[in-house]
């Protein structure tokens, strides 16, 4: 089984002012998330702004992290769609790109039946030897994958992980119980990681890493070293800018807090919009609050 890591980041398309895909820039982004500790880069996922991004523009983005960091961290294609048929397409394209593992998202605005996303993840399955990532966030897909259909992902497609973004730790804990021994677990919430990682989690997949990576990196570590009151610590200096980040819509905040300290990553795409004055003053100070400690 392929091993994407502990700490993997979920990350922005940057664009240019004219809403065109920043090649340069995804390239030193790539570079800067590796140099700050990212095992793996997911691409194309909702930070990403999958739903906005072309097939060409898919085969840009995976191409030029390819070429960024090469084998130093695996790249993980954010290929899932509300269409079985388009994500086996954007599948084949990204394993042809050298990918190391793909996450399909459970179909979204459709609201499929639990049958209907065995079928999907079944169907993609057959067309790939990639290892798939498992994307559960009811939240902005509108259908739970449910703990019997993850059972049945595990055990009848083979799917190699989980990126839970269901935001219920009531659910999670039940995931755990289930499913820990069987795949690997993935925190899809920065504010949630160090709950995951005391029941076993893997890590996390991560938004906040774009800026604060060394310091998850940290959160990790603690937690592996069963150095829990540490990991605590960190955890709640770090909170407030976890959820600073989904203040407002994502990828607002996170593309405006890189543009303001490492490099111009473009506002988002329509209908997602940059973020207001007031959230802008606040994550500029809770960043330098971070940094400064």
């Amino acid at each position: 089984m392929s091993d994407f890591g502990k700490l993997l980041t979920a990350v922005v398309t940057p664009f240019d002012n004219n809403g065109v895909l920043s090649t340069d820039t995804l390239w030193r982004l790539c570079r800067k998330l590796v140099h700050e500790k990212s095992d793996g880069l997911v691409l194309s996922g909702t930070t990403g702004e999958s739903p906005n991004l072309s097939k060409d523009d898919r085969e840009i983005i995976y191409s030029t992290a390819k070429d960024s960091v090469g084998d130093k961290v695996n790249i993980i294609a954010g290929t899932g769609t509300y269409s079985t048929k388009e994500s086996i397409e954007y599948t084949k394209m990204a394993n042809d790109l050298g990918v190391d593992g793909i996450m399909i998202v459970t179909p979204y605005y459709s609201k499929p039946s639990q049958l209907g996303i065995m079928k999907h993840f079944e169907e993609i399955s057959k067309n790939t030897e990639l290892p798939i990532m498992a994307y559960n966030i009811p939240g902005r897909t509108a259908t739970l994958i449910e703990i019997d259909t993850l059972e049945k992902l595990v055990d009848e497609v083979g799917i190699h992980s989980i990126k839970d973004a269901v935001g219920d730790l009531a659910f999670t804990k039940t995931e755990f119980e289930v499913l820990k021994d069987k795949v690997d677990i993935y925190s899809g919430n920065d504010s949630e990681t160090i709950e995951f990682l005391k029941m076993g989690g893997k890590g996390v997949v991560s938004v906040a890493s774009h800026i604060v990576g060394n310091e998850i990196y940290n959160l990790i570590n603690f937690v592996a070293n069963n150095e829990i009151k540490l990991a605590e610590s960190l955890h709640s200096q770090l909170l407030p800018m976890f959820d600073l980040l989904f203040e407002e819509p994502s990828p607002g905040p996170i593309k405006y807090l890189l543009t303001e300290t490492w490099e111009d990553v473009g506002a988002p795409l329509m209908p997602i919009t940059n973020v207001s004055a007031d959230l802008g003053s606040k994550l500029l100070d809770n960043f330098q609050k971070i940094k400064n400690n």
